[in-house]
């Protein structure tokens, strides 16, 4: 705990930042030592000749003073402070602060800017733009407001998969899962204090606000048992719920839309999920996938506690797609553009997509308008084939993929990236 944390050692790290170590000060003071040397050859001349030539002691010692003071001036590091200064003034008028004033001849020396890109060059928040669920095993286009869609598995999993809990009274967690469960108009209620003798386990139950689908006689409300939290590792999270008046229990889960995929029925996924997929995260929206399935009638409520999410997240059915935009900040252009004007490389740092980071990319101006961007899709050797690269175009006016071959790299800007997608910008 404490500094020991993540959060704890980025904390200490701004009380207390580690001394700099520039080349500049090093090559200085190694200018002022070959100076100091030549001073010390000028001093031993001049005191030989001056003894030779019968020169009193007295203004043998000035003359000597005078080569030092002319061949290393004490004014020099004054100046350099000075230097500082002057430059520290001239960032204050422009609204730039600085509190380490030698970190000002560290930043004259950047030539790579590195965005993250949520909350950096785009908002914070995101906006919900819209759901496309599947019905008779294809999309059936977009529902730009979740609640209006029929109780069933798609709005029951926007409001049951997710971390969110309620403090002082209002939802808290996290920012993506408060706007899909809002989205839904649901009711969320956490277990209280019990009022029986016996000590009972309550879930945290969801349910809808409309008359029709609440009501005292026969009230739907989904009670959530089970949460796998959300892992990068696995791009997922899920939870087991179980509906009032229903037997069994349910898995609903979300996450990356091609690991959702990959983890569902294939004659769930509807053959253009690929090319719908393309075709929003090309244009910058934040895709998430949905998907559900049935658990074995006899799993009990212990058992739901203790078993791995390996052992149920796989043969799901795919539910559809959540659509959220993320805009651009106001400031993002105008600073990438002032960046490529002073010569200095812009680089995006995501884990999003390939295709949301190269619209980012495009919208800010980080990309060119001109420039062609391409994916590498490398491949390790195996018993059955040897290690490949194939060069994939990113953007094609069809929306479609061409192929390149090596002979094709020179005439194409690459762009690469860390993290799972393979890609940077």
């Amino acid at each position: 705990m404490g500094f020991r944390t993540a959060k704890g050692e980025l904390v200490r790290a701004i009380l207390f930042p580690k001394p700099l170590d520039f080349k500049f000060y090093r090559d200085a003071m190694k200018f002022i030592l070959f100076l100091g040397c030549m001073a010390a050859l000028g001093m031993t001349y001049s005191i030989v000749i001056y003894v030779k030539q019968g020169v009193y002691p007295i203004r043998i010692v000035v003359r000597v003073l005078d080569i030092i003071t002319i061949i290393v001036p004490p004014a020099l590091p004054a100046a350099m402070t000075v230097g500082t200064v002057f430059a520290q003034g001239r960032l204050k008028k422009k609204g730039i602060y600085c509190i380490s004033p030698p970190r000002i001849n560290f930043c004259g020396r950047l030539d790579v800017f590195c965005f993250d890109k949520t909350g950096t060059l785009t908002e914070d928040g995101l906006d919900m733009w819209g759901v496309l669920p599947i019905k008779n095993q294809g999309f059936c286009g977009v529902e730009e407001d979740p609640s209006k869609l029929e109780v069933g598995p798609f709005i029951t999993c926007m409001a049951t998969c997710h971390s969110l809990t309620v403090i002082d009274g209002e939802l808290s967690g996290d920012p993506l899962d408060l706007i899909m469960f809002n989205s839904t108009k649901w009711v969320l209620d956490e277990p209280g204090k019990d009022s029986s003798k016996f000590d009972t386990i309550m879930p945290t139950v969801v349910r809808p606000c409309t008359k029709d689908t609440f009501t005292a006689e026969n009230p739907f409300e989904v009670g959530i048992i089970r949460q796998f939290t959300f892992s990068s590792s696995v791009q997922r999270m899920s939870v087991i719920t179980r509906t009032l008046s229903e037997e069994g229990m349910e898995l609903y889960c979300k996450g990356a839309p091609e690991k959702i995929a990959s983890l569902c029925l294939q004659d769930t996924v509807p053959h253009e999920f690929p090319d719908i997929l393309h075709r929003y995260t090309i244009q910058g929206y934040r895709v998430i996938a949905l998907a559900y399935k049935k658990l074995d009638p006899k799993l009990t409520w212990h058992q739901a506690q203790r078993i791995s999410r390996d052992k149920v997240e796989f043969d799901m059915n795919f539910l559809g797609m959540i659509v959220l935009q993320n805009k651009l900040k106001l400031q993002t252009k105008p600073v990438i553009h002032k960046l490529r004007d002073a010569k200095i490389r812009t680089v995006m740092v995501t884990g999003d997509m390939i295709q949301t980071a190269i619209s980012v990319a495009r919208n800010c101006g980080m990309v060119p308008t001109k420039d062609r961007i391409i994916i590498v899709e490398a491949s390790p050797p195996d018993a059955h084939s040897p290690a490949s690269i194939k060069w994939v175009m990113a953007e094609t006016p069809d929306e479609g993929t061409d192929t390149y071959t090596d002979s094709d790299y020179n005439e194409v800007r690459v762009h690469f990236s860390t993290k799972r997608s393979k890609f940077k910008i």
